[in-house]
């Protein structure tokens, strides 16, 4: 009896299913933790091979591109770096898996043709890499040292009066590590020979141009004093701090952040300082008059006054609203540059004066003054307070007089063609009155000294 055509094509197809299977599994059984026949990596037969075997024949392939040179180029050519180096590495074990797997994906029918195949066309695996982009950057760091070319500000003197610029500016040359350290990857990826860094230019922090414009004072101020030995050298030494100072457009001057401490250590002397409304030697006297004098011509070089505060009472050496008192680690002038220019500062220090000069780009036809309004005089207390004072010997007694006190505002008043465009309240003052005080001593009597002539 015939059977259907039907059945019998079935028949024939389990058949060859059933073959096919059979070669499958003898062939799996044949390479089992080996590499199947047909397959290359990177053109090279790999079939029977197994993993252990594969390490060798691997690193032997990645050798020659893990050594090739890769130039790196910036303004001129700078070094040639292996590409290991530079964050190349092979993925062993992926290149492993890729060729072990190679002929065994799917069911067995797959399996079969698949491998019916490899035996005509090989199939051709890559060696895997990898790619460390902070390993390139790392790279590019040591082989550029970050920067080639340091920016160089420019050098300026002030000479009779003027800022004169004395040695130009240049600008500096940087590599931009980040990117150039993706440009590297693309270049190792590719197998491009050589790769040009990304390079920035790097603009000095005062430059030819802008110094040129500064030339002219924007404001000048000078307060006097007497002459005293200690208290000039204080003056002398804060001063010299202050001088030379270059102030970019929205920075921030702090009066001790640049003077620093005034203590023997760093050779400020003893002289008179305001305390408690009391003048008493104290160490650094005479900043004061430094950190009040940079006040004013803070104001009238149009600075923003962050943080200000007056004496206890009116200082002798300016009108009452002009003063800024300091005292390092606890009262601080504090003053911003919001001109949106370079200023430049310049101190200078005679026998009875002290001079703070601000050069910066002159608006012409701009005027800026200073005024102390709504002064309101605060009347002295009717009562009298005893202090005592160690200082002064027991027994003996001081009365100091009453003294009113004062509140006021400090007004920034600007000018331009003569007519007022801006202004407004910098500083506001509190001067406390005082009561008469009676000062008692309370330290140790003169020592008195005996007549111990022999008596004849």
């Amino acid at each position: 009896m015939r059977r259907p055509p039907r059945l019998a094509a079935l028949g024939l197809l389990l058949g060859a299913v059933g073959v096919a299977a059979g070669w499958t599994v003898a062939i799996d059984r044949a390479y089992h933790g080996r590499v199947l026949p047909g397959v290359q990596v990177e053109g090279l037969d790999v079939g029977g091979l197994s993993a252990s075997e594969l390490v060798a024949r691997i690193e032997a392939m990645a050798q020659a591109r893990l050594q090739r040179s890769l130039w790196l180029d910036a303004v001129t050519p700078i070094a040639a770096l292996p590409a290991q180096a530079l964050g190349l590495g092979v993925e062993i074990n992926r290149t492993i898996r890729a060729a072990m797997a190679a002929g065994r994906e799917g069911g067995p029918v797959r399996r079969a043709w698949t491998r019916v195949a490899m035996r005509l066309r090989p199939i051709r695996l890559p060696v895997v890499y990898r790619y460390d982009v902070h390993a390139a950057r790392a790279a590019v760091h040591a082989a550029t040292g970050a920067l080639l070319v340091e920016p160089r500000d420019a050098q300026v003197a002030v000479v009779r009066g003027r800022l004169v610029v004395v040695s130009p500016s240049r600008d500096g040359v940087v590599v931009d590590e980040a990117a150039s350290a993706i440009r590297v990857i693309a270049a190792l990826v590719s197998g491009q020979p050589r790769v040009a860094l990304a390079v920035q230019s790097r603009r000095p922090g005062l430059t030819t141009e802008v110094a040129a414009r500064m030339a002219e004072p924007v404001a000048r101020f000078t307060t006097w004093f007497p002459p005293s030995p200690d208290r000039v050298h204080n003056i002398r030494l804060a001063a010299s701090a202050l001088r030379g100072l270059l102030l970019p457009p929205g920075a921030v001057l702090s009066y001790n952040a640049v003077v620093g401490p005034r203590n023997p250590k760093v050779g400020y002397r003893k002289a008179p300082v305001l305390i408690n409304n009391e003048l008493v030697p104290g160490d650094g006297g005479g900043v004061c008059q430094v950190s009040s004098t940079l006040f004013n011509a803070a104001v009238l070089a149009e600075m923003a006054v962050e943080r200000r505060t007056n004496h206890s009472r009116p200082v002798p050496y300016l009108a009452a609203g002009r003063d800024a008192t300091v005292e390092y680690g606890s009262i601080d002038l504090r003053l911003r540059n919001t001109t949106g220019s370079h200023l430049y500062l310049w101190t200078e220090v005679g026998p009875t004066s002290v001079t703070v000069t601000i050069f910066g780009p002159r608006l012409p036809g701009r005027e800026v003054t200073i005024a102390v309004t709504d002064q309101v005089v605060l009347p002295a207390p009717t009562h009298t307070v005893v202090r005592h004072d160690p200082q002064l010997p027991a027994g003996q007694m001081r009365v100091e007089p009453p003294r009113t006190g004062l509140r006021s505002r400090t007004v920034r008043v600007v000018r331009q063609d003569g007519v007022v465009v801006r202004r407004e309240v910098v500083a506001l003052n509190y001067y406390q009155p005082v009561p008469q005080t009676v000062v008692v001593g309370t330290g140790a009597a003169p020592r008195q000294v005996s007549d111990r002539r022999a008596v004849p």
